[in-house]
């Protein structure tokens, strides 16, 4: 029964109601609580830390090498 009052409930709650009270009913508290958790939602994403996905991988060869470039556009 403890388990029911955790931090997904917390957080759940939270977001629910500064949808409700504050994006549709106009409370600016309650709204400040909403932008504050999309904000926190978003920097968490950002800022993640540990080991990034591999887009690209290739082995080379002795000798071998690999060259990135960026070419800009002609305007």
């Amino acid at each position: 029964m403890a388990s029911r009052f955790g931090p997904a409930y917390v957080k759940r709650t939270l977001r629910f109601n500064s949808v409700r009270k504050g994006l549709l009913g106009g409370s600016r508290f309650w709204l400040a609580v909403f932008v504050g958790g999309y904000v926190a939602r978003w920097s968490s994403k950002v800022t993640k830390r540990g080991a990034m996905p591999i887009r690209f991988s290739e082995s080379l060869e002795p000798g071998e090498s690999f060259v990135i470039r960026h070419v800009g556009s002609s305007e």
